[in-house]
């Protein structure tokens, strides 16, 4: 069953249809896309216009006969009810004349006091003009018509024979003079014949003034002999006592002389006269004559291909080819650019044959047109009278950030959804998220900067070319369903912007960039979501759009954030070094669709001012070149010179003008011969074979750029501007980027047989999830050998046009050395090729390959199209391509060196599976996990964090799948802006903080009694203090009878941060002598089992009683290995649950991250915390915790973490257990837990101290064994041990550490709280054996599990067992 939608505008008859059809017609009432208007849309309109919409639902056949009518009616009303010129009042911003408008804007105007918007403007300034509205409400751009430098007199009519008067100054008026006495003019080039050799290379006039103020700009027009003035000058350099402006001398006529007029004492003023300059122009572009061909469609049943069709162009021509590429097209949406070498066949440059080949549906509703260069060629289809009409079948869309959108598109299977009009962003399978092969259909999902793509129109066409247009239409009947208005309201008066400030301004900008912040307030209502946009417009920020002037790209922007502490919006941005002094213009922007607000209709006090000794607004140039030629090399040298900004880098093309060979150069002040950046020589150097064909070499395209961005730009082909070209000193030079190459030998070493492709094999691999098609072919030619230097590549392509390439590089050839001549060639080369398939290229469809770009030494080149392929019975096509979703980051939202929250643009990816990790600059590893919000709806093309570190240095990002780390993203680059009210923390290379803290009083142990006998364990293990023990090392605890093992590094646990360590206690190790091995591991007929494992139960949040509001355990974690003994652990919890940031929500989630750092130490290391001084034993483990901000339900209450420990003994028989809870005696001023069972014991430090918000606090560990159920029996003990926390703003770092030990005593029943099996024996006490696990942080999973060891004997077996099993109970 189809179903079409009709949507009818006005009044209508609809008559007759056909084939049983049932119609239903609706009208929809929608004020907002089609209100019944009842009001004149214009000042002096005698009419409106009423619309309406109707919706026809036609179920059935498709066969049916509309006709639609116009009823007339008249409408009585009185229209100065809806003007009312009376009550009406109005507001004129005029230009405030600092810098000259480009575009000859006097001001605007804007009325209020309306009754209804008006939409149309009728005036005149010296000629009627009617004026179409701006997008914000009564607001009208007023232009000046003509070049005159007094006052424009404006004139608006209001119907019933009313109108406004009123003047405005010219925008040309100019406060300095200018002439012959304070000025100099240079023309380039100084000649009246110029012959074009690159695209937009006209001649240039430089006009240097005497000028000390960078206020307000002079005026300076070409006029030609039609007698037209033209403004088309742009500043360069300047310094205190002149400036530099240059401009083209070129308006469309080639033969002609152009005159200088500036002005002088109120009056045009001729400053210069040039002779006639005849110009021998490049044409635009080259008609190939095409006398195109195609081949037999290959059949749907052959073998190779499935879901599609071939066919191949091919034409011969003569007409030289001038390096400009090749269009192809089916249709709006199915267009491709070819460049070289694509479909050159055979030949050289003066006569070749191009040939290439391409994929269509199998079906069509009528015909293809296949266009190359403009050339159409009809290709037959199979031609389907059944009619499938695509149409949107769900649309969802959701705000992001910066006028960013998110859309989601149900559509049938096959569908593509093209965004947009001119620049349009095609969807097709690299953007489905999910398929439902059972109703057919799919979901489309993407991200569109609204700044790049118009979303002002929706397409959607399926494989028979059929289209339907959606431009915020109805796309269902039944239910009414439209494509809701996607862009932010229009409703904002943008003078409505006030007190404009500047953080810094009248700032120095010689040799240096300035960090800057703009303030600002809004006088009226706005959504609490809107970015507005700012853009500087001085000419070094301007360049940041493109190299020639293009629209605006949103990554130029910089966008707006709400300010809390001082209630007012602000942007950070930053002033380029040297750009022109005086006042920058600005624009800014509040949708993408809107006019922007231009500074210069701002007050002054919202100008921003800056000063510089050294202008430089103008790119790289060449001031000196020579061009070298020997046997095997020849090449150009070039001074570069930048007089103040200096060069940074530049890239450099030259291709053969006969083979199209190509050679690139990329430029940095690294390869500088002699001089500096400023003024420094470069060389390019190109080596041939000895065996060589004569020709041209040609410079056909080259950019410079400086440190500030200036570019100067130069291309054979293409359109740039002529100010800004490298060559501008040879621009009467029109052979300057030419080298002729003399070849020895016949026909000038021109060898007319192009090279042979061998052989052709491809196959495909998954590996990884990733789909690699790889290539293996061989090229041969014999006479003159092949171009070794000069790489083929392979293209793929698939249904639309859609192509990929791969540059081969050479696995292996094959020389040969002439006797005669001594010359040596290569006759035959293997290449290889290796290209990973993007995201949902070639599915459902076919692909088909080809192979372009074999050039001989003689000058001819050769290439392979598909049916080429084919016809040599090399592989030419795959189909049946899998459909794998890779993870991609695209790129991200705009990020200040504040850090915090940053909005990750992709495809493949999942807010609950996923993880990002962070590489900031100076680690050489991936230092930080960050878990993304978790948002109501879970998108696949937008990931969100919020813990970026505060950083003005880029940073790198990936996103990891918790469940595979092999598959992740590709790495991204992070750019933040600056914010100069931000300090960034010197990074250390410590394990733990280093901040400057701020120390607060913190606890201290009160005097501990000295334990043992002997007392601490005797003049060897320590000595007693006014505190306690104090021991020698390596003896450590409250009596100095531990000690520490040396054991091997444990393998890391990837699934959550615990250490499982085996320690085997051997039955004679009882000596009590202190040799060099009595910690070390041994073996023995009897091996005992001891096994500990330390965890995070909970965080829970207590009230001022103790009483438990909330509790939070963690179920997964996420893992990254940093390096060999240093490996992190990443997980969350949500204290104030909400949904993924859009235009609709109101609060942003609270998202608590929790890092844990496991390090091993092998050795003794000293590491501080807290102001304190850390001992870190050999064999030891520690754990720094980090926790961010946590939303407590009230600031009374406090944060507890909860821990286990417990600790279990293979031997079951004569064993017994206690423990213990107390103070350190040490000096560490900290909490100490010890559970033993006979000699082993673990044993925990908790320091009373944290950083709390980057201070210095005490906070209180309690042991919770009562509260807990805790377990205890001989063979195995646990406790609970809570560490509690005060209420914090930002952060908290805790630091507890645990060890595993053997004590000199073995405990017995007669300890207090000891546990003993019955029949003890009595027990030798063996050295002390211990593993120290450190901790520095907060709110995390602690988990050491110190044992796992084979042990033989099946009794043991089955400890295992039951020991595995009560873990399992205790986590």
């Amino acid at each position: 069953m189809n179903k079409l939608f009709y949507f009818v505008f006005f009044i209508f008859i609809f008559f007759g249809y056909i084939n049983s059809q049932s119609i239903k017609i609706t009208e929809i009432i929608d004020d907002d896309i089609y209100p019944h208007k009842s009001y004149p849309s214009g000042t002096n309109s005698s009419q409106c216009n009423f619309n309406f919409i109707i919706c026809i639902e036609i179920i059935g056949t498709l066969d049916f006969n509309v006709e639609l009518k116009l009823n007339g009616f008249s409408i009585d009303f009185k229209l100065d009810q809806v003007i009312d010129y009376d009550s009406m009042s109005y507001n004129i911003y005029q230009s405030n004349g600092l810098k000259a408008s480009e575009q000859g804007q006097n001001g605007f105007i804007q009325f209020s006091g309306l009754k209804y918007p008006l939409n149309q403007l009728t005036y005149s300034n010296g000629g009627s003009l009617t004026y179409s509205g701006s997008p914000f409400p009564n607001l009208f751009s007023l232009y000046q018509q003509s070049i005159n430098f007094n006052y424009t007199n404006y004139t608006i009519y209001f119907y019933g024979n009313k109108f406004l008067k009123f003047s405005l100054p010219s925008v040309l008026v100019s406060k300095y003079n200018v002439n012959k006495n304070n000025s100099n003019v240079i023309i380039y080039p100084n000649q009246t014949t110029i012959v074009q050799y690159g695209g937009g290379l006209f001649p240039v006039f430089k006009i240097t003034i005497n000028k000390t103020s960078g206020d307000y700009e002079p005026f300076i027009a070409i006029q030609d002999s039609s007698l037209d003035l033209l403004r088309r000058i742009v500043a360069v350099y300047q310094d205190d006592k002149s400036v530099t402006y240059m401009g083209s001398l070129y308006n469309g006529n080639p033969t002609t002389n152009y005159s200088i007029i500036t002005m002088d004492n109120g009056k045009l003023y001729k400053l210069y006269e040039t002779p006639i300059i005849d110009i021998q122009t490049l044409p635009y572009f080259i008609d190939i004559n095409m006398e195109l061909n195609y081949t037999t469609i290959v059949p749907r049943d052959n073998v190779s291909l499935f879901y599609s069709t071939m066919f191949s162009v091919k034409f011969i021509t003569n007409t030289q080819f001038d390096f400009s590429n090749f269009h192809g097209d089916f249709n709006l949406f199915s267009n491709y650019d070819y460049y070289w070498p694509f479909g050159f066949e055979s030949g050289q440059n003066f006569n070749y044959t191009y040939k290439s080949s391409h994929l269509q549906f199998i079906n069509s509703i009528d015909n293809y047109i296949y266009n190359l260069n403009d050339n159409p060629f009809p290709i037959p289809q199979n031609i389907l009278v059944v009619q499938d009409i695509p149409n949107i079948l769900k649309f969802e869309w959701e705000h992001l950030f910066c006028d960013n959108y998110l859309f989601r598109f149900t559509v049938k299977k096959d569908d593509i959804i093209a965004i947009g009009y001119y620049d349009t962003l095609v969807l097709r399978y690299d953007s489905v998220v999910m398929i439902d092969d059972v109703n057919d259909q799919v979901i489309i999902e993407t991200v569109v900067d609204t700044y790049i793509y118009s979303i002002s129109q929706f397409q959607v066409s399926n494989s028979l070319q059929n289209k339907v247009f959606y431009m915020e239409d109805y796309y269902s009947a039944n239910p009414p369903l439209k494509i809701d208005r996607i862009y932010l309201k229009d409703d904002i008066d943008p003078f409505k912007l006030v007190n404009i400030t500047f953080l810094f301004n009248n700032v120095d900008i010689t040799n240096q960039s300035v960090n800057n912040i703009i303030y600002f307030n809004y006088d009226g209502q706005i959504e609490s979501d809107r970015s507005i946009g700012f853009l500087l417009n001085d000419q070094v920020s301007s360049r940041c759009n493109y190299y020639f002037y293009g629209d605006t790209d949103s990554s130029c922007l910089r966008f707006s954030k709400w300010n809390s502490t001082i209630s007012m919006y602000q942007i950070e941005f930053t002033i380029p070094a040297n750009t022109q002094p005086g006042s920058i213009p600005y624009f800014i922007y509040f949708s993408p669709q809107s006019l922007e607000l231009q500074s210069e209709f701002l007050p002054l006090s919202a100008q921003l001012f800056v000063k510089s000794s050294n202008y430089d607004g103008y790119g790289p140039i060449f001031n000196k070149i020579e061009r070298f030629n020997s046997t095997n090399q020849f090449g150009w040298k070039f001074i570069i010179y930048d007089p103040i900004n200096g060069f940074d880098y530049g890239d450099i093309t030259v291709r053969g003008e006969m083979d199209s060979s190509t050679y690139s150069f990329h430029l940095t002040p690294s390869n500088l011969i002699s001089g500096d950046r400023f003024n420094g020589e470069y060389q390019i150097n190109i080596n041939i074979s000895s065996v060589c064909a004569s020709q041209y070499y040609i410079i056909t395209d080259v950019s410079l750029f400086d440190t500030q961005g200036n570019f100067a730009i130069f291309s054979v082909v293409g359109y740039y501007d002529s100010i800004r070209n490298p060559f501008i000193n040879y621009l009467g030079d029109s052979t300057i980027h030419k080298l002729f190459k003399k070849c020895i030998g016949v026909n000038d070493g021109i060898d007319s047989t192009p090279p042979e492709l061998t052989w052709f094999n491809a196959w495909k691999t998954i590996i990884n999830d990733s789909q690699i098609v790889s290539f293996d072919f061989q090229a041969t030619d014999l006479d003159s050998g092949l171009k070794i230097d000069q790489l083929p590549i392979v293209y793929i392509e698939t249904i639309g046009l859609q192509l990929i390439q791969c540059e081969s590089k050479i696995k292996s050839n094959i020389t040969t050395t002439t006797t005669t001549t001594t010359t040596t060639t290569t006759k035959t080369v293997n290449y290889t090729c290796d290209i990973e398939l993007p995201t949902g290229f070639g599915y459902n469809s076919d692909i088909i390959f080809s192979v372009y770009g074999f050039i001989n030494n003689g000058g001819y080149y050769s290439g392979f199209s598909s049916e080429t392929l084919k016809e040599l019975s090399f592989i030419y096509s795959m189909s049946n391509l899998l459909f794998i979703r890779k993870i991609e980051i695209l790129r991200t939202s705009q990020i200040t060196s504040e850090g915090g929250k940053l909005w990750i643009i992709g495809k493949g990816l999942n807010s609950t599976s996923q993880y990002v990790q962070i590489k900031y600059s100076g680690d050489s590893i991936f230092t930080q996990i960050s878990l993304p919000i978790t948002p109501n709806t879970n998108y696949s093309s937008v990931l969100v964090i919020n813990d970026i570190k505060p950083t003005d240095k880029p940073f790198i990002i990936k996103v990891v799948l918790i469940a595979q780390t092999y598959n992740q993203s590709n790495e991204f680059i992070v750019l933040p802006i600056i914010n100069p009210l931000v300090h960034i923390p010197v990074p250390t290379t410590t394990p733990t903080p280093t901040l400057t803290l701020t120390p607060t009083p913190t606890a201290t142990n009160k005097p501990q009694i000295c334990l043992s006998e002997p007392i601490c364990g005797g003049f060897k293990h320590g000595y007693c203090s006014s505190s306690g023990c104090v021991c020698y090392p390596p003896w450590i605890g409250n009596d100095c009878n531990s000690q520490v093992i040396i054991i091997p590094q444990p393998s890391a646990n990837t699934s959550r941060p615990s250490t499982e360590i085996p320690i085997i206690d051997n039955g004679n190790n009882n000596n009590n002598n202190n040799n060099n091995n009595d910690n070390q591991q041994s073996t023995n007929s009897i091996n005992y089992l001891y096994k500990s494992l330390i965890s995070i139960v909970s965080i829970r949040e207590l009230d001022i009683n103790d009483k438990q509001i909330n509790s939070y355990t963690f179920d997964q974690w996420a893992f990254i290995q940093i390096n060999q003994n240093k490996s992190q652990y990443f997980t969350s919890i949500q204290s104030n649950p909400t949904s993924l940031s859009s235009s609709t929500s109101t609060t942003t989630p609270l998202i608590t991250n929790i890092t844990v750092t496991l390090e091993w130490f092998k050795d003794t290391s000293y590491i501080e915390f807290a102001n304190n001084n850390i001992t870190m034993y050999p064999s030891s483990i520690k754990y720094t915790i980090e926790m961010t901000e946590y939303k407590f339900s009230n600031q009374l209450n406090t944060l507890q973490l909860v821990m286990s420990a417990s600790f279990e003994s293979s031997k079951t028989k004569d064993v017994c257990s206690s423990k213990d809870f107390g103070e350190t005696s040490d000096g560490d001023n900290s909490n100490y837990f010890k559970i033993q069972i006979n000699d082993h014991s673990l044993y925990g430090r908790f320091i009373k101290r944290a950083i709390i918000d980057s201070k210095v606090s005490t906070i209180e560990n309690v042991l919770l064994d009562s509260k807990m159920d805790s377990i205890q029996t001989a063979s195995s003990s646990q406790s609970f041990i809570g560490i509690t926390i005060p209420n914090y703003q930002k952060s908290i770092i805790i630091d507890p550490d645990f060890s595993v030990l053997i004590d000199s005593k073995s405990t017995s029943k007669n300890d207090e709280n000891s546990i003993c099996t019955s029949n003890q024996s009595k027990l030798t006490t063996p050295h002390l054996i211990g593993i120290i696990i450190g901790s520095a942080a907060f709110a995390v999973v602690i988990a050491i599990s110190i044992t796992y060891f084979v042990i033989k004997k099946k009794n043991d077996t089955r400890f295992k067992s039951g020991l595995q099993n009560k873990l399992k109970t205790i986590s």
